[in-house]
């Protein structure tokens, strides 16, 4: 049986929760998932850089954690992917940054795509992962809900339509062709969109974790993972600087 973790970099449990309830109805039925949040105290969203490196050293240990106990996949479940290299650098499982993948996959499903945000802040970073990752002539445009990640939680009916309201402007004023989903909060909504708006839409926890699914069994049966010879390299033992995950 396959192990795959998803990690919350985040310390919401009712988020969790929701994501947890969202993975076991679409898992493979020979896969054991794990679904895991933040438990020292820290911030319950990563909407902050600053945020982010609060966060980051407890998100990073779970990575070494589920390579150490036989897990042949993890996702760290931000679509801000933070962490992605750091962790890739740590382990030979494959790591999976939604976002990344996310994009990735919405580029094979139409001619362009754009991305749905909470707040006009997260659109910097998410830009330049776009960049990052090559897609910057795929991307229509980045549509704005104004939901903080704290409101997306307990307003979901409200979220949805504000995710249909945005989504119908990319695909008629910005010329969108798929729509992603550019939070793993914005889940729940997927079969349910694709009907109402006849494209391609890509909810972060679903396609991120299907596409875990997969490099886990790459992983496994062929020992498909990411590189290890440059951008990726582990750093040395013996520097002594590993011990800090322990």
């Amino acid at each position: 049986m396959l192990k795959i973790m998803w990690i919350d970099p985040i310390t919401s449990k009712k988020a969790n929760e929701k994501i947890r309830k969202t993975i076991n109805d679409i898992k493979r039925s020979d896969v054991e998932a794990t679904a895991v949040y933040l438990k020292e105290k820290g911030p319950i969203h990563v909407e902050y850089h600053y945020y982010e490196h609060l966060n980051l050293h407890e998100t990073l240990r779970w990575v070494k954690r589920a390579e150490e106990e036989g897990y042949d996949a993890v996702v760290i479940g931000c679509f801000y992917d933070l962490g992605l290299r750091e962790a890739r650098e740590l382990v030979r499982i494959p790591v999976i940054g939604p976002a990344e993948t996310c994009m990735h996959i919405a580029a094979t499903l139409g001619h362009k795509f754009s991305v749905l945000v909470g707040r006009r802040k997260w659109i910097p970073k998410m830009e330049s992962n776009v960049y990052i990752y090559g897609l910057e002539k795929k991307l229509a445009s980045f549509r704005v809900l104004n939901f903080r990640v704290p409101r997306m939680i307990a307003e979901p009916e409200k979220l949805k339509e504000a995710i249909r309201r945005e989504a119908q402007k990319a695909i008629e004023n910005d010329g969108a062709e798929a729509i992603v989903l550019g939070c793993t909060i914005e889940s729940g909504f997927m079969k349910e969109l694709i009907e109402s708006l006849k494209v391609p839409v890509i909810d972060a926890v679903v396609v991120s974790w299907k596409y875990a699914e997969m490099m886990a069994d790459l992983y496994r049966k062929m020992g498909l993972t990411h590189s290890k010879l440059f951008g990726y390299e582990a750093p040395p033992e013996k520097d002594g600087f590993l011990k800090a995950l322990e």
